[in-house]
Order: C-alpha cells, then sequence, then structure tokens
C-alpha cells in the first residue's frame, strides 16, 4: 500500500468499519517509518566519534550533532523528527557511558601483576 493511498479522502459508511481499518493501517504505517528512521539514526550515531572522558581534546562529533537537534528544534518546535533524533543521541551517550564506566571498573578492579 503506498502513501499516496493512505492519504486520499475516505468517506465513512456508518454501516462499514472501513474508516478504523484505514485508521489502522496509517497507524501502522507511521510506527514502521518511525521504527526504520529511529535504527538508521541511531546506526549513523555509532559513526560518530565522541570523547566522554574528557571535554577539552578530542572529538565531539555526537555533541555537535545534538546541539545542531536542539537548535533546529528551537526553530521548528514540535517536529517529531527531532524529538527522535534528540530521543536516539540520549540513548546513544547513555550508551557509551555505560560502557566506558565497565572498562574503567575492570581496570579498577583487575589486580596488577608486578
Amino acid at each position: 500500500m503506498s502513501l499516496d493511498s493512505l492519504h486520499k479522502s475516505h468517506e465513512v459508511n456508518p454501516n462499514k468499519k472501513e474508516g478504523s481499518v484505514l485508521l489502522v493501517e496509517e497507524e501502522q504505517s507511521t510506527k514502521d517509518i518511525e521504527g526504520s528512521f529511529r535504527q538508521r539514526y541511531s546506526q549513523e550515531l555509532r559513526s560518530k566519534r565522541q570523547q566522554i572522558h574528557d571535554n577539552d581534546r578530542g572529538f565531539h562529533e555526537l555533541d555537535d550533532e545534538r546541539r545542531s537537534v536542539q537548535q533546529q528544534m528551537m526553530r521548528t518546535p514540535g517536529r517529531r523528527g527531532e524529538i527522535i533524533k534528540e530521543e536516539e543521541i540520549s540513548i546513544e551517550f547513555g550508551r557509551r557511558f555505560n560502557e566506558y564506566c565497565k572498562v574503567i571498573r575492570r581496570s579498577f578492579f583487575t589486580p596488577s601483576r608486578s
């Protein structure tokens, strides 16, 4: 089913359930599109470089992406794409921070062999 067919005007006959079927199909299509967008964007974020533990040096690609998304959210508030991007950036920062903490814990609690 194409997107054009979902957006065409549709008269609802009270005897038929066509209107509710159309809404369910449109909602399912929106969820599929949103899910695929989230997946593609999270893959893109994983390729960006970010130095978590030191803010003075290193790469800040992920932080720059967050700033640009926040600026776009101020220009055009309420757009679902920017909201999803902000959520995915927060998830990626959390994932990287947890990964960094695991490395630090392993190195801290591993006995040195000297």
